[in-house]
């Protein structure tokens, strides 16, 4: 920061002839005020910033330099003067009567007031609440630090490049409008960019406010389907949006209407019938009844001796009535044997039935449901 202002400061030093130094102006503090006091006919160049334990100031140009009470010189070039900065809450210079320069860095925050003379002056704002005020002659003021300060151009054709928040008073050109973009600064909440400014567009979702709304724009239909957000319950996803075709068993709210489309049901009826002779339990009608094309119907038996060696598939055609029984015949089955009639088919959640033989002999039957790629459960 101290090297940014020493560059703006012998920018604007050099619009002015190189003079010998042929006085000296003093340093000194008084109560709690740093005062600089130009000799008459200076030519002051001159930076300032703050260290741990001082306030520092630099001739980088101009009139010599001296140290009054409470200030010092730092090294033997006699340049730089360190004045303690412990209980000084502001800094005053009183400038001499040349084309003069004075830049204060922004780490020292405390108020500066400027006090021009006749000439050129150059007047850099620092860190703090400052006051400047140009003198006669046709003068820079540079307050832009986004605090409200007061600048008072005076006599001849000065220039302020300060906030809109200062106040001005005979300053004949402001400039407040750093990177041309029509928008001055603060309204302009990046005034070193022309594309950021009220009323720009405002580039979704790069982290940059371009518009200077305070936040960045979001783009409401990043999967680019035509949906935008809320709209569109699922902005990563392209098929996903209202009106998108749903598919259903898939877990996935295409259309976002906020129901999940399960695979529907087969339909279809098992009809048992069952007699126990009190040696055991015979099946008398075992059917499936409506099933679709291509549903697979599958008999297995557990449980008991009289169980057939294996399972047995059948594959249903559309509507017709299939005859299980035959696959049970006339058996006896005891207790605690169980036959199951599963009934399957792709996209659908399929039915199973559990005949689980108890006493006296009748079986107790458990209603299954079977979705796709999934173990039978409860219904």
């Amino acid at each position: 920061m101290l090297k940014r202002a020493l560059l703006l400061a012998l920018t604007i030093s050099a619009l002015a002839p190189a003079a010998a130094a042929h006085a000296t102006g003093v340093f000194q503090i008084a109560g709690p005020t740093v005062i600089y006091t130009a000799a008459p006919g200076d030519i002051d160049q001159i930076a300032a910033f703050e260290t741990p334990t001082t306030i520092r100031f630099t001739r980088f140009g101009g009139a010599s330099l001296g140290p009054g009470p409470g200030c010092n010189f730092v090294g033997a070039d006699q340049d730089t003067i360190d004045c303690a900065k412990n209980g000084v809450t502001s800094v005053v210079l009183n400038l001499g009567d040349g084309d003069d320069v004075a830049s204060i860095n922004p780490s020292l925050k405390i108020p500066v007031i400027f006090n021009g003379a006749d000439g050129r002056d150059g007047l850099f704002g620092g860190g703090g609440t400052d006051i400047f005020d140009g003198g006669p002659g046709d003068d820079n003021v540079i307050s832009r630090d986004d605090r409200a300060e007061q600048v008072d151009c005076n006599d001849g054709h000065d220039t302020a490049i300060s906030d809109d928040g200062d106040t001005r008073i005979s300053c004949e050109e402001v400039q407040g409008d750093a990177d041309g973009d029509g928008v001055r600064f603060p309204a302009d909440c990046d005034d070193t960019n022309p594309g950021i400014h009220p009323g720009a567009a405002d580039v979704p979702d790069n982290g940059v406010d371009e518009d200077c709304s305070g936040v960045d724009a979001i783009d409401l239909d990043r999967d680019g389907d035509g949906s935008p957000r809320p709209q569109d319950c699922d902005d990563t996803v392209a098929a996903v949006h209202p009106g998108a075709k749903e598919v259903i068993g898939n877990a996935v709210d295409e259309n976002c209407d906020g129901r999940i489309e399960p695979y529907p049901p087969l339909t279809g009826s098992i009809q048992a019938t069952w007699k126990p002779d009190g040696k055991g339990t015979t099946n008398v009608i075992l059917v499936a009844k409506g099933f679709p094309a291509s549903a697979r119907i599958v008999v297995t038996c557990r449980g008991a001796k009289a169980c057939p060696k294996q399972a047995v598939a059948h594959v249903s055609a559309a509507t017709k009535n299939l005859n299980l029984h035959k696959v049970l015949g006339k058996r006896r089955f005891p207790k605690k044997a169980r036959i199951e009639v599963s009934v399957t088919r792709d996209q659908r959640i399929g039915r199973v039935l559990q005949y689980n033989i108890g006493t006296p002999g009748l079986p107790k039957v458990a209603f299954l449901c079977k979705p796709p790629d999934a173990e039978a459960g409860p219904c």
